[in-house]
Parts: C-alpha cells; structure tokens; sequence
C-alpha cells in the first residue's frame, strides 16, 4: 500500500478522497446534531484534510473570508436566480402558459426554506468542483476532468424512468448546469460563487418560480395543462431549459479571467 502511495501519490489522493467523502456522506445519516448540517460540514472537513496532507488549506479552493470571495456568495445568488426565471419565462412562452403573481407569499416559510437550501447545494459543491475535481484536473486536464465530473453530476440527480427521451432531455441540461458550476470555479477560482449560483438556482427552482401554486411561489403557472408538443416547441423547451445557464457561462467568461 505505502509503495503504491509513493509511485501514485496523486490518484492514491483522488482516490483516497473520493472514499472518505462516500463515507461522510453516509456516516451523516446516523449523525442528527439540531441546527447543524453535518453532511455538509463533514465533507468540507474532508476537504480540509486531504489539503492538509499536501501543505495546502481551503484558500486553494477560495473557501475563505475575503471580502472579493465572500461577495460572490450574493453575486452568484443573483446569477442562480436570474438564470432560472429566464428559463422559466421562455418556457412559458414556448408552452402558451400565463404566468400569475403570488399575492399571499409566507414570508416566514420562504426565509425557512431560502437557508435549507444551502447544506445540500454546498456539499454537492464541494463533491463536484472541490478537492478531487482539481486532483483529476492534475491528473489529466479540465477538459476530461469537467467532462467526466458532468456525468457524475448527472448521476447524483434521480432522473431516469420510463421515457428515454425526457430522460435524455433532463440529462443534457443537467449536464450544461455543471458545465455552469466548473466554468464559475475556474474562472472565479473561488467556490464560493459556485455555492452561490446552485444555492439560487435550486431555491429559484423549488421555490420561487414554481409550476402550481405554492406557499412560496412568487410567480406560478395558471391553468398549466398537459401539452401534446410540437417538433418545435420540443426544441424551444430545450432552449428555453438551457437558455439561462448559457447566459451566466457567457456572463462568467466575461467576467472573470480564468484563474490557475
């Protein structure tokens, strides 16, 4: 074992890695500390330490308290959001839907879920872009890494069932949303603008802009009926799935300089 460390000391790392943050994954759900999200603190923990073993800390992954990192955290909360309702708005569109305002929002419930969000967003985060995405990264490039770490991503996400074309469809977004969390990272070279736009994409998405009506919602579909689609309208949903987390890879490219 010590040999094989010695001769591969970068995939023993990655490898090393990948099973420590499967088994604080797991261990998270026999540990039930109120108010605190261990599976995510567990993973950043993770991280801590096999940056430790290579002289580095989580300022290698711009995880820390400066100020220029710390206002990506608002600055991809817009971006996530934005991105989303202008997939929601084109969607709409190319559906024929009404859109309707949520005049009786619970303020309180909204505040609730807006930080629940969080955990689950950061430790995907830290699994998708942090420690072992940069490992591979050194192993071979960002092109294979990101490649290999957007099918994973897929994975992670329960999307497959009877139809294998929807599944397909779901997957390929899924896939371009990655492609908008890697180029965020390298290009901020901070994973705190990531956290920022999966933590406003996914609030966006389950609570915000919402297809019924909901506790929370404050835009919703009217009347949203099933629909017999179209070729076109097929492809214009595609876009309009798309459409948002194309606009904030452009906008980071803009931006921010891609960083080492």
């Amino acid at each position: 074992m010590k040999k094989w460390f010695r001769t591969y000391p970068d995939m023993s790392r990655l490898i090393l890695s990948a099973f420590l943050l499967a088994t604080a994954l797991i261990g998270s759900g026999f540990i039930h500390i109120s108010f605190v999200p261990v599976g995510m603190v567990l993973v950043i923990l993770v991280t801590w330490v096999m940056l430790r073993s290579e002289g580095r800390d989580l300022s290698f992954l711009g995880f820390d308290v400066k100020v220029h990192h710390l206002l990506l955290i608002p600055a991809g909360l817009v971006l996530g959001i934005t991105s989303f309702l202008l997939s929601f708005y084109v969607g709409t569109l190319v559906r024929g839907d009404h859109i309707m305002f949520n005049r009786t929002i619970d303020g309180t419930l909204l505040l609730k879920e807006f930080w629940q969000v969080l955990p689950t967003a950061a430790v995907q985060d830290f699994i998708i872009v942090g420690y072992c995405y940069v490992k591979l990264i050194e192993l071979s490039n960002k092109w294979i890494a990101t490649v290999m770490f957007g099918i994973f991503f897929i994975c992670l996400h329960n999307i497959w069932g009877s139809n294998i074309v929807n599944d397909l469809f779901y997957a390929s977004g899924l896939f371009i949303g990655y492609l908008m969390f890697s180029t965020a990272f390298l290009r901020s070279g901070s994973i705190w603008l990531v956290i920022g736009l999966h933590w406003g994409n996914n609030f966006a998405n389950s609570y915000l802009f919402t297809f019924t009506r909901t506790a929370t919602s404050w835009l919703f579909i009217s009347g949203q009926q099933k629909h017999d689609l179209t070729v076109w309208q097929a492809i214009g949903l595609f876009i309009a799935l798309n459409i948002g987390t194309v606009s904030v890879i452009a906008a980071t490219k803009l931006i921010w300089r891609t960083k080492k």
